[in-house]
């Protein structure tokens, strides 16, 4: 492993372990943000997920921040060490998506809000690709896939 990735993966995760446990210290005031975001996607993840496991789908907003405040948590410590570092990665994914829809701003916010909130959703973005390529990143070999065919 070089000294490169290993500082990479550190700084990322280190961004994530912080905002996992930003979520747990402050449920109640990141709940009230991602409201307005639960409550378009508990729906829509009902559908989704198996008729017999729909119900358990949490619908409060205080839930789902917990969760996504443990898979930053637990996703950014194990990429971070490289313990894992491709699942961690791939916890990361639907925390930073999740993420990117709470900082989304609403549509009646007004245009300053919304180019502050612009500028945010962008950034969580551009986080949500950092761990989509770490996710797949094989650092440099070819995948089992690729090994397999060319035998």
């Amino acid at each position: 492993m070089s000294l490169v990735r290993f500082a990479a993966r550190s700084l990322f995760g280190s961004w994530f372990i912080v905002d996992g446990i930003e979520a747990f210290r402050k449920t109640d005031e990141l709940a009230s943000k991602a409201e307005g975001a639960t409550e378009k996607a508990v729906p829509l993840v009902q559908r989704v997920v198996p008729a017999a496991y729909s119900s358990s789908v949490p619908e409060r907003a205080e839930t789902w921040v917990r969760i996504g405040g443990a898979c930053k948590g637990l996703g950014g410590l194990m990429y971070a060490t490289g313990i894992g570092r491709r699942l961690g990665a791939a916890l990361l994914i639907p925390a930073a998506a999740l993420d990117a829809a709470i900082v989304a701003p609403s549509e009646d916010a007004s245009d300053e809000e919304k180019k502050a909130g612009r500028a945010e959703v962008m950034k969580r973005l551009a986080l949500l690709g950092a761990a989509v390529v770490g996710a797949m990143d094989l650092h440099g070999r070819p995948s089992l896939s690729w090994r397999a065919g060319h035998r």
